[in-house]
Order: C-alpha cells, then sequence, then structure tokens
C-alpha cells in the first residue's frame, strides 16, 4: 500500500507551512508562529486564518507560566515541525515541558481544531495562556465587490468559556473556545507576541495546568470557527466543533487514505513516490469552496489561494492520471461559468484570476483558451464522462473558432494574437506568441477529436487540418535553424517597431502586472535588439527569438519534428538556460520554476529521451520539502508560493504517460500501454489506476532488450500493448 510518510524539519523553521480544508485553512510559520510578511496581494495579510472571502483571525500563540512567573513564556520556538496527511504538528520544549502542538482542518466546516498536550519531566503547576488576534477583512478586492472592513469588537460568555469576534460592519465573525474551562478571559490585551497591522481585537485565555505522578500529561483543545454570514448561536459553535472532533478527524484520515489508494505509482525512486503522494494530498487542499461563487482549485499559497485557469489548465492532466476526476470536473465547471458571466460579451474567452469576493481582476489571456479545451479533453480522455463533454463542448467550440480566430486572427494564419503565459511587457503586447500558436495547434486537434464522439464528422475533419495546417506553419515558420530553437514570436519589423514605440501604453492597460516600467521597457527593446538589426521587408512576418521558456511548447504539443526536439532539448538543459534546480524563466531573468521544468521533463519523455526527462525530475524531487514539508514550492528551491497546484506537471505526468505509457480513451474503454523506462530503472508500476468506471493494476519490468507488462482489472475493457525495445 502506497503511503505519504509524514514529513519533518527540524532546520529554517521561519519558512511556512498550511493546514487546510475546503472551507478554511491556516498559513503560519514552522515554528507555529503568525506575523505580517509585507508584500502580497493584500500586503500584511497572506497568512492567518482564512474562511474565503474573508479572513478570520491574524492568529493565535500560546505560552506557560509557573506560580511565581508575572508573564508566560510563549512558544516561539519549535524543536520540529511536521506535515501528516491529515493535520500539522510542532514540537516545543519549555524547561521541563515537552508541548506538542497539532492543528486540524476539517473539509466542509469553516473550522479548525488547535489542540496541545503538554507532558513534563517532574511535577509543574502553573498556568496555560492562549492569546488569540482576529482580524475580519475582505480577500483581495473585496473592495469592488462592496465589502468594507469595520472595526472588531470581542464579547466574551462566561458561562459558556468563549468569545466571539465580530466586525461592526458586517455579518462577520470568529467564535473560539475550549473543551477546558478557562480561568479568566481577558479582552484586549496587549499583544504578547508579535503586532499584527489590521483593525482586529485581541483576547487571552489562561487555564489552570498542573501535572504530577497522578497527572504527566494535560491537554487543551481550542475551536475555531467563523461565518461570512450571520450564524446562529455563535458562542455555542466551538462546543459543538469539539464534539465533532472525533468523526471529523476519522473523516479526514479516510479521505486521505482513499486519495492515496488510487492511481498508486510507484518506481524505483522512494523520493519521488514520497513527492508523488503529497502531491496528490496537496492537491486536494488546493479546494476552494465559498458560497454564492462555486467549488475549484486555486493556485497557490499564500498568494493565489482563488481560482485561476491556467494554473488548472496545466495541473488537469496530472491530476488525472492521479484520479482526481472529479477535482479536475468542478474547477473546470466553476471556471466555465464564471466566464461565461464575466465575458458574456466575448463568448468562449476564459477568464484568467477570479478571487473568493467574485471580482475577476484578468478577463483572460489568450493562452488560456485552447488550453482550457485542451484541459476539457483530458479530462473526457480519461473520465470517458460524455455528458461533461456534450456541456463543455460549445463553450470550447466559441473559444476557438469565434473568439479566438474569429476575433483575434486577422492575417489567417491560426495562430490569433494575443496574451502569452509569459507575464511580461513585449509578450502581453498582442503579438503573436508560440505558446498561443502550439497551444492552438493541440486545441484544434482536440476540438476536432470532440466534435467527432458528438457526431460532428464534418467540422471534425475541417478541424483536424486546421490543426495539421497550424502545426506545419509552426515547424517551418517559427523553426530557427541557425538557433536550434523556435521562436517566441512572429512579426514584422514595422510591428515590432510601432509596438516598441508604444510600450508605455502596453504597461498601463495592464496594471496587473508588478514590474518597475522603465526595467521592463529596456528590457523588451534590448531583447528585440539583435533582430531589428536584419534586413527585411517592415510588413513581412518573420519570428523573433527573444528566450523565454515558452520557446519548449511545440516540444511539449509534440509539433516539433524529432531532430528540432533534439537540438531544442540540448540547448533548454545547458547552462545558458538551466541550472542545478532546473529550467530559468529566462536566460537572463534566472529564476527557475516547477511548471517550465516539469514541462521540460514531459517534453524530452514525449520526444523518447527518457533519461534527460529523469535527470530533470530529479531536480524536482531535490526540492521536494526543502521549504515546505512535502511541498515542492512554485519557484525552485524555496521561492514565491509555498504550495503550488501545478508543481505536480512534472512529477507525475512524465511517468504515467511516457515511463509507463498509459494513453487512455475512456469513452471506447479502451486503454494504449506503451511503456519507455529510463535506464537506470528496471521496473515502474501503477496500483489501481482509476481510468472511467474501472481501476488497473500495470506493472513494467526490463526483459531482455524488451519489456514484460503485467495488467489486470478492467473487465471488459481493450487493453493494447504497444512494446518497443528498451
Amino acid at each position: 500500500m502506497m503511503t505519504a510518510s509524514p514529513q519533518f524539519k527540524t532546520h529554517r523553521l521561519d519558512d511556512p507551512v498550511a493546514t487546510c480544508g475546503s472551507r478554511l485553512y491556516a498559513i503560519c510559520s514552522q515554528h507555529g508562529l503568525f506575523s505580517d510578511p509585507p508584500d502580497g496581494h493584500v500586503p500584511g495579510e497572506m497568512w492567518g486564518v482564512w474562511a474565503h472571502p474573508i479572513k478570520l483571525l491574524d492568529g493565535f500563540w500560546f505560552g506557560v507560566s509557573d506560580a511565581r512567573s508575572a508573564e508566560p513564556t510563549w512558544l516561539t520556538h519549535a524543536e520540529r515541525c511536521g506535515v501528516h496527511p491529515t493535520h500539522v504538528e510542532f514540537e516545543y520544549r519549555l524547561g521541563p515541558l515537552r508541548i506538542t502542538r497539532r492543528d486540524f482542518v476539517p473539509d466542509a466546516i469553516e473550522g479548525m481544531i488547535v489542540a496541545l498536550t503538554v507532558r513534563a519531566d517532574w511535577p509543574f503547576e502553573g498556568f496555560f495562556h492562549a492569546l488569540f488576534r482576529s482580524d475580519l477583512r475582505p480577500a483581495w478586492l473585496g473592495e469592488q465587490a462592496g465589502l468594507r472592513d469595520g472595526r472588531d469588537r470581542a464579547a466574551v460568555d462566561p458561562a459558556r468559556g468563549c468569545c466571539v469576534f465580530t466586525d461592526e460592519e458586517n455579518p462577520w465573525l470568529c467564535a473560539v473556545g475550549a473543551d477546558i474551562a478557562p480561568l479568566t478571559i481577558a479582552v484586549d490585551e496587549p499583544w504578547a507576541v508579535a503586532a499584527t497591522q489590521g483593525r482586529g481585537a485581541t483576547v487571552r485565555f489562561t487555564h489552570a495546568l498542573c501535572l504530577d505522578e497522578h497527572a504527566a500529561e494535560w491537554t487543551i483543545r481550542f475551536a475555531i470557527v467563523g461565518s461570512a454570514s450571520a450564524l446562529a448561536d455563535a458562542a455555542g459553535a466551538p462546543a459543538r466543533l469539539l464534539e465533532q472532533h472525533p468523526a471529523l478527524f476519522a473523516a479526514k484520515q479516510a479521505q486521505c487514505q482513499a486519495i492515496l489508494e488510487v492511481s498508486q505509482i510507484v518506481t524505483p525512486d522512494e523520493q519521488l513516490n514520497q513527492a508523488i503522494a503529497w502531491s496528490k494530498l496537496i492537491n486536494q487542499m488546493f479546494v476552494r469552496d465559498v458560497p454564492a461563487i462555486g467549488r475549484g482549485l486555486g493556485a497557490g499559497l499564500p498568494e493565489y489561494p482563488w481560482w485561476f485557469s491556467i494554473d488548472v489548465g496545466y495541473a488537469a492532466l496530472p491530476m488525472l492520471q492521479c484520479g482526481q476526476f472529479e477535482l479536475v470536473r468542478d474547477a473546470l465547471r466553476l471556471l466555465r461559468a464564471q466566464s461565461e458571466r464575466h465575458n458574456a460579451a466575448e463568448p468562449g474567452r476564459v477568464i484568467h484570476e477570479l478571487t473568493t469576493t467574485g471580482v475577476v481582476f484578468n478577463k483572460g489571456n489568450m493562452v488560456e483558451v485552447p488550453i482550457f479545451t485542451r484541459a476539457v479533453h483530458q479530462y473526457w480522455l480519461w473520465s470517458g464522462d460524455d455528458a461533461f463533454l456534450a456541456e463543455m463542448y460549445p463553450f470550447c467550440k466559441a473559444g476557438l473558432l469565434d473568439y479566438a480566430l474569429g476575433q483575434h486572427d486577422p492575417d489567417g494564419d491560426l495562430c490569433p494574437s494575443g496574451r502569452s503565459v509569459v507575464e511580461t511587457v513585449e509578450m502581453h503586447a498582442g503579438f503573436e506568441t508560440i505558446d498561443v500558436a502550439a497551444y492552438m495547434s493541440d486545441a484544434l486537434g482536440r476540438l476536432a477529436d470532440m466534435s467527432r464522439a458528438l457526431g460532428d464528422a464534418a467540422l471534425a475533419d475541417a478541424l483536424a487540418e486546421k490543426s495539421a495546417a497550424l502545426g506545419q506553419g509552426i515547424r517551418q515558420g517559427w523553426w530557427m535553424e541557425d538557433e536550434g530553437l523556435f521562436a517566441d514570436v512572429r512579426a514584422s519589423v514595422g510591428e515590432v517597431q510601432r509596438v516598441l514605440s508604444d510600450l508605455d501604453r502596453h504597461i498601463a492597460e495592464q496594471d496587473w502586472l508588478t514590474l518597475d516600467q522603465q526595467r521592463a521597457v529596456e528590457t523588451a527593446r534590448r531583447l528585440f535588439a539583435p533582430g531589428l538589426l536584419r534586413e527585411a521587408q517592415r510588413d513581412v512576418d518573420l519570428p523573433w527569438l527573444l528566450r523565454h521558456w515558452v520557446v519548449l511548447c511545440p516540444l511539449e504539443t509534440g509539433i516539433a519534428t524529432p531532430e528540432q526536439a533534439k537540438r531544442s532539448l540540448d540547448r533548454l538543459q545547458s547552462a545558458e538556460f538551466s541550472n542545478a534546480w532546473g529550467m530559468y524563466l529566462h536566460p537572463e531573468r534566472q529564476d527557475v520554476m516547477s511548471i517550465n521544468t516539469g514541462l521540460l521533463a514531459l517534453s524530452a519523455a514525449r520526444y523518447g529521451l527518457v533519461d534527460d526527462a529523469l535527470s530533470i525530475i530529479a531536480k524536482l524531487v531535490r526540492a521536494f520539502g526543502y521549504r515546505t514539508p512535502g511541498a515542492v514550492s512554485e519557484a525552485l528551491p524555496d521561492a514565491w508560493c509555498f504550495l503550488q497546484l501545478w508543481s505536480n506537471v512534472g512529477l507525475v505526468a512524465p511517468v504515467v504517460e511516457c515511463f509507463l505509457g498509459i494513453q487512455p480513451r475512456a469513452a471506447e474503454r479502451t486503454l494504449v500501454v506503451r511503456p519507455r523506462l529510463p535506464s537506470a530503472w528496471a521496473w515502474a508500476e501503477v496500483k489501481r489506476l482509476r481510468v472511467g468506471d474501472a481501476y488497473f493494476d500495470i506493472r513494467v519490468e526490463r526483459a531482455g532488450t524488451g519489456y514484460r507488462v503485467t495488467t489486470s482489472g478492467g473487465e471488459g475493457w481493450r487493453v493494447v500493448l504497444e512494446i518497443a525495445p528498451a
């Protein structure tokens, strides 16, 4: 049975960690402390306890005092932080006392339980203190949704030993209580540990603590419950949650076990196995279920807890390969529904970013239209859900044919102009870009497959022709033979000159880009400068190499020829584009991200360069747990979001699709297995692989110059084995 082993850290405990449920999550340091990191969408506010669309608490702190002490000693330095599938633990030592704190957040409830167990080396008598600081406020862009943050008030209910924080201008509230009656509850206590910003209130609980030979262990549990709307009997909510705690914890254990039991990927690399297992649990942690908006998948913590189409688009394939069909389905439905609502005048345009306050900040980049169609098709291939395909097909068709090609392809070359996934001025200036081109060719072919499945053969044939024509155009018109790379952009000299002269306007139109304007303009001009030196007709489209990471997209989508792919991969893995952690976003911007590094591994694997792919995967595995136990950060090894949805791409997809060679068509009850193991692996397997309504066990082993493939499961299914030499 594949398990996700608890992950521990004993160093760099100022790094962040999160405890998550579908309705609430808490972010603190691995010391268990809450602070106000100065940056972020809401500066100083992205940590703490959140029940979107509002924040509940800036944090909570615990301390102990003996009978002689006037002030407690606070738990500020943990000896160890441990992340478990169901909860997070912090271990402390205060003189004779050993204290363990366990944070637990159930799913589907706006609440959490914080349990503290105190053990003593010898008898101890004193007091236990718990400090809670509220900060009832809306999530990012709440002001645009009419949400105004008022000052918090704290009311104590002595009879039930709890406190209720309320916002004076809104129905928002947060209730806190314990399973042991406090000696006192003091309101508006001075901040004893770390000051936090905001308009919150502070409350301190004080409890008697006595440990002796008859009671060497003492445990207290605090319940935190919040709501963005009126809550009946708020003062009684903590006691109700505490009563439900055993059942909720058991349900969380069962949920985590069910996630791990499905599509168990097992390889000779145990660290990779653990990274994959934990990525499945992290996918579940990103469920954001917000009343009146919907249920989908957030992108990253702490900065991107809300919904993004590009992140779901990239993460869909590995999530499906891990059996998490429902998460992908719900996310795609939410994005389509909100796109139709907010982009009613542009049917088929896919929103980029939707906050939990219901505000769309970016109505959509062009790249997200084909990426969304790809994710819908991938879901159908794995699930066989024909009803879902029929439901989503009109939106995908409108996006590709009416919005992208109908409105944004004036020259008729099948490559719409529009914003790239690369968030720089020149890649958002309205050029034709390589990622949009490659994903468009891929999506047209996928839409053709969808059309054929729905009985529209004539349209399917036309779409397949468009896909092939655009693919051929990319191989010929975007390839730069002297560079051994695909171009980032195709445009005429005159078009480039016009854009460069108007960069300030482009920046002003894209105020969601956080950049230094002068530096962005200088960079864009420098990137285009070499191409402007060549002699060419001003109105003829030419390829321009800017060296952004998206030059790998024709490899990711299988458009490149094998020779083009080999030359590109050789250069992209060189010191010009990569370091020991992965692939740069750009050689001049040497940030390494999990997404482009993962896509580089997948690209190599898809072209049969499995040893290269494994060496790239090893870089991702090296970053596993480097910053946060159990996770691969957004930027490698330890920057930006410490939990990131799309970090799973390079861990899962190359192994399932390429090393094991699994290609499903669930609606046809067909599974193709075409393995190709890295030379360092003698075997690999997946247990209880979920495909459609079936589960398969598939094991691939080396056998001389070929492979031995063992499959079981899927009664009534057609399993096609295509064995090539090892």
